[in-house]
């Protein structure tokens, strides 16, 4: 799938009064320019992809806002044949946390869990996965800030969790892989983002 045609899907599943097409629009934005910027630095990743992924990322809150939306917009976009772009629904939902770990410290069934993995082609981690995650972690609704900001205002919209203290863990591991890929800190190379906001629908 293509920028342009993520971007129109994006339109399309956006309804009257909400904001998650804007906020994944940020996401894309911040997705974009770490892989650029890992582009840069000598690295191999899909840019295209990764800037898709992240517009994508939560196309699932058009079906529904709840915790296995990451789920729903994967098996969405795999049924319109782009399951590659659905990998960043996977990604931003899953943080890194290894099939063990999500079978231990979520609700869910061992054999979802099994079936949610089954789906990770290839099965390993990888750095655009980290690029992807930790773009999500840097957009406060709809506006672009540091993953400690984003975090600390989740714990205070949420409320303190085991699943939300150790998002911010994988978030900080995240961004300590990224920097030595980069030879740069996450926060040099995102700083002229911070507190670009795209106006949330009232």
């Amino acid at each position: 799938m293509s920028p342009q045609e993520a971007l129109r899907l994006l339109d399309q599943r956006a309804a009257p009064g909400e904001n998650w097409h804007l906020h994944s629009r940020q996401v894309g934005k911040v997705a974009l320019v770490l892989g650029r910027a890992l582009v840069d630095a000598g690295h191999s990743v899909d840019v295209e992809r990764l800037y898709v992924q992240g517009l994508l990322h939560d196309v699932g809150r058009s079906f529904n806002h709840g915790p296995l939306h990451g789920w729903t917009g994967y098996v969405y976009l795999r049924s319109l044949g782009a399951g590659e772009a659905g990998r960043g629904c996977l990604a931003h939902w899953l943080k890194g946390r290894d099939e063990a770990e999500m079978a231990a410290t979520s609700r869910l069934s061992p054999a979802f869990v099994s079936r949610v993995y089954g789906e990770l082609q290839p099965a390993a981690w990888s750095i655009e996965d980290s690029v992807l995650s930790l773009a999500d972690s840097c957009v406060r609704h709809t506006t672009i800030v540091t993953f400690d900001e984003r975090h600390a205002e989740l714990l205070q919209r949420y409320g303190d969790s085991r699943w939300l203290r150790r998002a911010g863990e994988l978030a900080q591991l995240q961004a300590e892989e990224l920097a030595a890929a980069l030879r740069a800190s996450v926060h040099e190379v995102l700083a002229p983002l911070y507190g670009d906001a795209l106006a949330a629908v009232a």
